[in-house]
């Protein structure tokens, strides 16, 4: 008995991952980069009215109510959104369980996450929305790749010239035991995005970077003088991915730009999902 492709497994993650994404986007009503997601018009199902099912049971400080039902209705106050229904109730949800059947028929496949981490590939984010309503968890971050726009860190030029670094989002520590629960993700490549037109001078930076087992280290990029606004510059290649930027400085040697030039640094989802 053969065990599955991985290009076939990605086919079938994203073509499932592209779909829940349609799911998601309908609900959560999100706008490209680089305008941020809007919260959604749909009308919210679990709103805190007198008090979530978990707040409710922890203000009775009884430990009799709160011991048998704590956990359970934490679990129900997490899950019971429309986003979630939405996804729970769709047959997109076989798409993941039936593969569950196949992983059972091979030993020590270990599941979606065994064999992802096994042939270290990862699937969207997306995927894993999905993943959670279908089996009630969510997969482990080392294996999900974020779709959201996440920036890690700004750099401005300012009078000196100087360099001024705001740091941003970052995607944990890399641990095998982070699980994909929107704060932690697979490392990632990453990219520039010139925030405005760069002037008459190169701009050569050092990232300082957290690789994929959250050591130190650094990368360099150059962004051309009189690139435009929103512009995308890769940091690097696909084998560059990191999960944090935790300084960057001019290139030494290099050229410091112009007073004003400022570019953001974002994370650059690892393939564009399709049917």
């Amino acid at each position: 008995m053969s065990l599955i492709a991985p290009s076939v497994l990605l086919g079938i993650a994203d073509r499932a991952a592209w779909q829940t994404g349609k799911i998601v986007t309908a609900y959560q009503g999100y706008i490209p980069f680089p305008i941020t997601p809007i919260p959604s018009s749909t009308p919210d199902i679990n709103p805190v009215g007198g008090g979530l099912y978990f707040t409710r049971v922890t203000d009775t400080d009884d430990p009799d109510v709160e011991i048998p039902l704590i956990a359970p209705y934490e679990g129900v106050d997490t899950t019971v959104t429309n986003l979630y229904f939405v996804l729970k109730y769709s047959s997109l949800c076989t798409i993941v369980t039936a593969m569950d059947i196949h992983f059972n028929n091979m030993l020590s496949v270990g599941s979606w996450d065994g064999y992802l981490s096994t042939n270290d590939i990862r699937v969207s984010q997306y995927f894993n929305q999905l993943y959670r309503a279908a089996k009630g968890s969510f997969m482990l971050a080392v294996n999900v790749f974020s779709e959201s726009a996440d920036k890690f860190a700004t750099a401005e030029v300012i009078a000196g010239p100087v360099l001024t670094f705001t740091d941003g989002l970052n995607y944990g520590n890399g641990s095998i035991y982070n699980i994909a629960n929107g704060t932690y993700y697979a490392a990632t490549q990453l990219r520039v995005i010139t925030a405005t037109t760069i002037g008459a001078s190169n701009l050569d930076l050092r990232l300082t970077v957290k690789d994929i087992n959250n050591n130190l280290t650094t990368i360099d990029v150059t962004v051309p003088s009189g690139t435009p606004q929103y512009t995308a510059i890769d940091i690097g290649s696909s084998t560059d991915r990191f999960l944090d930027v935790t300084n960057i400085i001019f290139k030494p040697a290099g050229a410091t730009g112009t007073v004003g030039d400022q570019v953001w640094v974002y994370n650059l989802p690892e393939r564009v999902i399709a049917p």
